[in-house]
């Protein structure tokens, strides 16, 4: 007997990591799933990831506010986990979640796509410096053009698919953050809701206040938006103080209808901070009676 179970037992051990390995498979989140497109505006071949509320039907009469969140890869799946997670107990409305990103391999081969799309004017000596960086060849200053990419293409394309109530939000994060903000200054009217995290206010020797004055002395008394913004204290220098000059002469216009929220997350840095900033602005955007 006791011959027996020891066999027995070296058979368990034997057969056990087989078992375990023909089981594996490739993780996927459920309620996620993806379009290809290539833009007629600009030829760009982008990709959205399409995060939809728990209980989505399409023969229901229910619709959903949207938030796109830009740099879909990797952001979407992050943003949608922490936005599924405080609907549990109310904390935030169920809606749908759109990431914008591009048909590539991985987040590196997007930085020349979202290099052109996010920043507003096109700046040779970043352009240099960024194509040295990364070793591939980086052009500036195509956000005119992306904003009709948003306008004419994506949007209409998302509201004819999907069930959504037309309360929009825009998010982004660094060159995202930036491209947030000019359309902030530019097409307000495009969002209700901005989740403005680490822009890159630096772009252009300050470019966005430079547009912020553009729209102020255009006879512009009303930005009719709610805007959360914010920075990791732990950020490369020029990040902060951009955050707080903007927010400065925002707050100084007192324009009509905007509701303006900043926070500077204490030792975060460029890129820990993004969690934190989704967070938060999900629960100042969205959160009931806020």
């Amino acid at each position: 007997m006791k011959t027996t179970g020891l066999i027995l037992i070296i058979l368990l051990c034997t057969l056990q990591p087989g078992f375990y390995a023909q089981t594996q498979k490739a993780f996927s989140i459920a309620g996620i799933s993806q379009y290809d497109l290539v833009s007629k505006v600009n030829g760009l071949p982008y990709r959205l990831t399409i995060a939809l509320p728990f209980g989505y039907s399409a023969t229901d009469t229910t619709h959903y506010p949207i938030m796109y969140m830009l740099d879909g890869d990797p952001n979407l799946p992050l943003t949608a986990l922490i936005q599924w997670n405080m609907t549990y107990d109310g904390e935030l409305p169920n809606m749908i979640i759109v990431g914008v990103g591009y048909q590539a391999e991985s987040f590196m081969g997007t930085v020349s796509y979202r290099t052109l799309d996010y920043t507003p004017t096109d700046v040779a000596r970043e352009d240099s410096q960024m194509t040295a960086n990364h070793h591939v060849k980086m052009i500036s200053g195509g956000a005119s053009s992306f904003l009709r990419v948003m306008t004419e293409e994506l949007i209409p394309f998302i509201e004819r698919t999907y069930k959504t109530n037309r309360d929009r939000s825009l998010a982004g994060h660094s060159f995202g953050g930036l491209f947030a903000t000019y359309v902030l200054l530019n097409k307000p009217q495009l969002f209700s809701r901005y989740l403005i995290s680490s822009p890159s206010l630096y772009w252009g020797d300050g470019e966005m206040l430079r547009e912020e004055a553009s729209y102020y002395s255009s006879s512009h008394n009303n930005l009719d938006a709610k805007v959360f913004i914010s920075a990791g204290s732990s950020e490369p220098d020029e990040m902060v103080p951009g955050v707080n000059e903007l927010v400065k002469v925002l707050k100084s216009r007192n324009y009509k209808g905007l509701e303006l929220t900043e926070r500077v997350f204490n030792d975060e840095t460029h890129l820990s901070v993004i969690p934190f900033a989704i967070s938060r602005g999900l629960r100042v955007l969205y959160t009931p009676g806020r």
